[in-house]
């Protein structure tokens, strides 16, 4: 529990620093107007994720509701990164669980397992990179492997409601976790969980999404054509489908993730199968923009399953403990130590000790921020986004080019422009982009409420 309770306290620390260092991404963002509106009894149709696209539209991710909760009494946004953190720090008592009891391995080579889920750069990424429901299922995951194997119902259905109440294609993996319990001679529980898990996932991916969604996508998109793009190619061109799969980025990452573990997973397939087929999904259907949480998450818990039985494997059976060679748990410290430091987003040499430092941009954006209403529909740059999401409409001003009069001042009041977001340009083209942007706006109705020129930071409001 202490260890548990200073990965949470480590992790929930990271987060929020990054977060009050306006380095959150869009994703906190959008999840963070989500929320805060169902707090509100709003519906939860976030401008950040699309025009009249609910929450649940996204992944039906009915975790959020009860979450909302907590944002009639906390701050949306750090209330998020707080129960995600939370989750991660939790789910080292499911995995001490599983090594100790499951696995039946020794003190040592528990905390091992441990020490290396600590350290692991992939669990580090999930804790600091925004919010993502898909993270918070990891103690359910692990929790379900434990309680499964102990023939402890009541909790192994609980975390499976848990794990589908996080993200509904959770329950494909869940589904596939039945056939576990079918080896291990629990038919009742083993056909139950193959049934439900595939009810839940197919049900509402495939017949409730498009019926709500009206084909209407945001830019996290629906699943209902990713599914069939996938079992189609797999099944009619099964070579492009192993090209797309083992494409260099894909195998890079599966290769992040696995050595860390000195793939030990590997050594114990059966229990890492339930993950692959949905694993595979996440990894065919990826087009650049997909979150890091979105691909890893799952994979991460089955792979940690998956550690402790290869341990009990490679180890040696005592009268009531696996002994595993002090040899091997060292090698396994080490090869987590050396990654996180080089891979980690929280390594040494990204000085993650220096998020909290001023910075007279963030400052600039902040007291910008600050003139704004909550009830003002703002377009920003991405760094202000999850500074301003507790309102019903936010939009992103696209760091990609330069501001265009006419998209900049769509639907909104208020126009806050961070210049490190936008394409560089020599100082001399700088100046004159801005005064031309200001007559443009001033045309427009628009006054420049807020300017810090050297920051490069203006807020443009219409009265």
């Amino acid at each position: 529990m202490l260890f548990a309770a200073g990965l949470t306290i480590l992790f929930s620390a990271l987060s929020i620093t990054r977060y009050r260092s306006l380095d959150a991404g869009s994703d906190l963002a959008g999840y963070t107007q989500a929320t805060h509106l169902l707090s509100q009894g709003l519906r939860p149709e976030a401008s950040l994720i699309g025009d009249g696209i609910h929450v649940l539209e996204l992944h039906w991710s009915f975790i959020l509701y009860p979450i909302a909760a907590l944002a009639l009494a906390f701050p949306t946004a750090e209330s998020l990164l707080v129960i995600q953190s939370l989750a991660l720090g939790l789910a080292v008592i499911p995995l001490w669980l599983l090594a100790r009891q499951v696995a039946n391995l020794r003190f040592g080579a528990s905390a091992s397992l441990l020490l290396a889920y600590s350290l692991h750069p992939g669990i580090h990424a999930l804790a600091v990179n925004d919010f993502h429901p898909e993270a918070v299922a990891l103690p359910g995951l692990i929790g379900l492997a434990y309680f499964g194997a102990r023939k402890k119902w009541v909790g192994y259905w609980l975390c499976v409601l848990f794990v589908v109440a996080c993200r509904a294609d959770l329950g494909i993996a869940v589904a596939l976790w039945g056939f576990i319990l079918l080896g291990d001679g629990e038919r009742r529980a083993g056909l139950w969980t193959l049934g439900f898990g595939s009810f839940w996932s197919l049900g509402l991916l495939l017949v409730l999404q498009p019926l709500v969604s009206g084909g209407a996508r945001g830019q996290y998109g629906t699943y209902g054509d990713s599914l069939g793009a996938f079992f189609l190619t797999a099944i009619n061109h099964p070579v492009q489908f192993l090209a797309d799969l083992s494409s260099r980025p894909n195998v890079a990452l599966l290769v992040g993730l696995l050595a860390p573990l000195i793939f030990l997973p590997l050594l114990s397939l059966r229990h890492l199968l339930p993950a692959l087929p949905l694993g595979a999904l996440y990894l065919i259907t990826d087009n650049g923009d997909t979150p890091f949480a979105e691909r890893t998450s799952m994979l991460l818990a089955f792979m940690f399953i998956a550690g402790a039985y290869a341990l009990r494997r490679l180890g040696e059976k005592g009268v009531d403990r696996v002994f595993v060679e002090a040899r091997l748990q060292l090698t396994l410290i080490a090869a987590s130590a050396l990654t996180f430091v080089t891979a980690a987003p929280t390594s040494p040499y990204e000085a993650p000790w220096h998020w909290s430092d001023p910075d007279p941009v963030d400052d600039a954006v902040r007291a910008a921020a600050g003139l704004l209403d909550s009830d003002d529909a703002v377009r920003a740059s991405p760094s202000a986004l999850a500074l301003l999401a507790e309102r019903p409409w936010l939009h992103e001003l696209d760091p990609d080019q330069q501001p265009q009069i006419a998209f900049a001042v769509f639907r909104v009041r208020a126009v806050l422009i961070d210049e490190r977001f936008l394409p560089p340009l020599p100082a001399a083209d700088r100046l004159t982009q801005r005064a031309t942007f200001r007559e443009a706006m001033a045309q427009q109705g628009y006054q420049l409420r807020y300017e810090q020129s050297d920051a490069g930071v203006f807020l443009y409001y219409r009265p």
